[in-house]
């Protein structure tokens, strides 16, 4: 008889969870046991369900980072697998999700086929996480030509009112421009992503 993977499903955006549940569900071997919204409630559900892996996203509901409960987890249920999955391309999540005891990393933009595959290598005993080429790829590939230019300007040392001088725009829209910046790359300061990017290789500024 096959063996049926166990699993509890992390996601507060609710028509994500829906979705990974309903599709990890069509694969025979896999079980969505339980579906919640909120790192918090990870180990209370644990206490109740059978479970083998643990798919979590990294920010859940009421801003709980889900890599701060996985040295409980895992203490507590050391046979449980945990495999966290984020839309965030920021690079510290692969370094933090390794040293809180995380088995596998995947990204959101991953295929059903490549999501199903890392539940069953991961549930084998391994560990999987994206390559670093891969993970630098994916953190600028989402800047439009114009937050490009933004961070490509900001690397080289202008403000903001020299960027919006250098883009014949406002400084309320170069504003705009860095928030969304931010909220693609999951970088809390635009010094840190260009402290990154510079020593990376990742951008050169004009």
């Amino acid at each position: 008889m096959e063996k049926i993977i166990r699993i509890l499903l992390c996601e507060d955006v609710e028509l994500l969870n829906d979705g990974l549940t309903s599709t990890l569900s069509k694969e025979k071997d896999l079980e969505v046991v339980s579906s919640i919204f909120d790192a918090e409630d990870i180990i209370p559900t644990l206490k109740e369900k059978d479970v083998d892996i643990v798919l979590t996203d990294i920010i859940t509901k009421n801003n709980h980072n889900a890599l701060d409960y996985i040295p409980a987890i895992k203490k507590e249920f050391p046979s449980v697998k945990v495999v966290a999955i984020t839309s965030f391309p920021d690079i510290s999540f692969i370094d933090k999700a390794k040293k809180a005891g995380a088995n596998s990393f995947i990204y959101k933009n991953a295929s059903t086929k490549e999501l199903v595959n890392l539940i069953r290598n991961t549930s084998s005993g391994y560990i999987i996480y994206p390559n670093q080429e891969r993970a630098n790829a994916e953190l600028l590939r989402s800047l439009t030509p114009t937050e490009m230019k933004v961070l490509r300007l900001y690397c080289a040392g202008n403000d903001r009112t020299e960027i919006a001088k250098e883009l014949s725009a406002s400084i309320s829209s170069v504003k705009n421009h860095i928030s969304s910046i931010l909220e693609k790359t999951g970088f809390r300061t635009l010094v840190k992503l260009a402290i990154y990017v510079i020593k990376e290789g990742l951008i050169l500024p004009e």
